[in-house]
């Protein structure tokens, strides 16, 4: 219960004509208090309503259950105060400095708190903001497990170092706020303006991030983000270099020229969005999917994505220079004017069904790794040179106009591969042929050495197979 001296206290304050000596009266009596029992005035369930209590000194105080409805706080002083289930409605905080406080079940409605100095909370798990204005609000190192903000104004809010995890951020204002090394597992951010929010270092499991009604320039830059689910957001300018996202969802997303550089995306998800021109060299990309999915002049450069999963998507004029993606597969993939020059596809499958729907043509796969590669896609125009293709299959491919000259195809099978104009200078046997049109025709034009073996050995493959078939094949 309210001491009624301290309650009669505050109140002669709030019609004091002389404030400042008021103030004083209350700033000396809380001095007095804390040294004698190392609380301030005590107010549990004393009624402030409406009271202007700006520039108060509260420190210590103890205000549990009181109502507060309408007070004005302006400025007051409420560091290491206990506030378990205050009545917070309409009420003025704005530059109050509640550091260290004990809010226990706090609920604060329609209140300001601008510029407030809330770092620190003890206990604020399962706080309540609702409709409040708490832009550029310090609420760094506060204990906000499981709290819900909800249509609240937090543009340049400081909530670094903030334990957030299970708490509900929805139709809020985010716009530049700082969640830098925040604790975020099981956040969810819905519906928000995130543009410039920067969540540098934050970290936590199953955070999502959806809806966001405007979020360029958002900054994820080496966050700690595992299974994290970005969806429904369209953005530009992300910054998300060094980001450890193992098992991240991405999915209908838009995010134009974002950083993913040195990102662990190992096990993502990527799917129906658009990613043109993202920053993803010296990525990880290990067992990751990319379905259905735009990465259109994307640089992967570097990048490492063994079992990768690509379907249905597009990387055109992506560069995929000493790309690591030993057995992974693409079906049905884009990658037209691609650079891909020492890019490892050892065992790796590019299929299209049919097989010009996996177009390559015109990518650069200079000194590429083919190893016991499964190709079956459009590489009309495409540059192989140099490329080691040993026991790999181009079958049903489309080869023509591309240039093979001094590749490696050392036992690589070839059966009805559109060879029409292609160079294969310096190619040597032994090749698995089989009814390859414009093949010899294209050997008979190399003025290498070996050229005429060569095309004594498709010729008399060719014999041999075809006195072999019989009927239809």
């Amino acid at each position: 219960m309210a001491n009624p001296l301290h309650v009669d206290v505050l109140r002669n304050l709030a019609n004091h004509a002389d404030r400042a000596t008021a103030l004083g009266e209350v700033s000396e009596l809380t001095k007095m208090l804390l040294k004698e029992t190392g609380r301030g005035l005590q107010l549990a369930e004393a009624d402030l309503s409406n009271l202007d209590l700006s520039g108060c000194d509260l420190e210590g105080a103890v205000l549990s259950r009181a109502v507060l409805h309408g007070a004005k706080l302006v400025g007051a002083n409420l560091e290491r105060c206990t506030m378990i289930c205050p009545g917070l409605e309409r009420t003025d905080l704005s530059r109050a400095r509640l550091r260290g406080a004990y809010v226990h079940a706090l609920a604060a409605q329609t209140s300001k708190l601008d510029d407030a100095d809330l770092s620190d909370l003890r206990d604020a798990t399962g706080s309540l903001f609702h409709g409040c204005s708490m832009r550029g609000a310090n609420l760094s190192g506060a204990q906000l497990a499981g709290a819900t903000f909800y249509q609240c104004d937090l543009t340049g809010a400081d909530m670094s170092g903030t334990a957030l995890q299970g708490a509900e951020i929805n139709e809020c204002l985010l716009r530049s706020t700082t969640l830098g090394q925040a604790q975020v597992s099981q956040l969810t951010i819905t519906k928000c303006s995130m543009t410039g929010a920067d969540l540098t270092g934050a970290s936590g499991e199953g955070a999502v991030l959806q809806r966001l009604t405007d979020a360029d320039e958002v900054t994820l830059t080496g966050a700690s983000l595992s299974g994290v689910r970005i969806s429904g957001v369209r953005a530009s300018g992300w910054s998300a270099s060094g980001i450890h996202a193992p098992r991240a969802d991405i999915s209908q997303v838009s995010l134009i020229g974002a950083n993913f550089s040195g990102a662990d995306l190992s096990q993502a998800r990527i799917v129906e969005s658009a990613l043109p021109d993202a920053n993803l060299t010296g990525a990880i990309l290990h067992a990751a999917s990319i379905l259905s999915s735009s990465l259109v002049g994307a640089n992967l450069s570097n990048a490492q994505g063994e079992n990768l999963h690509v379907v249905e998507s597009s990387l055109r004029e992506a560069d995929l220079t000493q790309f690591t993606g030993r057995c992974m597969t693409m079906r049905d993939t884009g990658l037209k004017q691609a650079r891909m020059r020492g890019i490892n596809l050892y065992r790796a499958m590019l299929t299209g069904d049919p097989p010009r729907a996996m177009c390559l043509a015109g990518a650069d796969l200079t000194g590429a790794i083919l190893v016991q590669a499964y190709i079956a896609a459009d590489l009309n125009g495409a540059n192989l040179r140099e490329a080691n293709g040993a026991y790999s299959r181009f079958s049903q491919s489309d080869l023509t106009g591309a240039d093979l000259s001094g590749a490696n195809m050392y036992q690589s099978t070839w059966v009805k591969v559109t060879c029409q104009e292609v160079s294969v200078a310096g190619v040597q046997a032994p090749i698995f042929i089989d009814r390859c049109p414009g093949l010899i025709e294209s050997a008979k034009k190399s003025q290498e050495d070996g050229a005429e073996k060569f095309v004594s050995f498709i010729e008399g493959l060719g014999l041999l197979l075809a006195g072999e078939r019989k009927g239809s094949t």
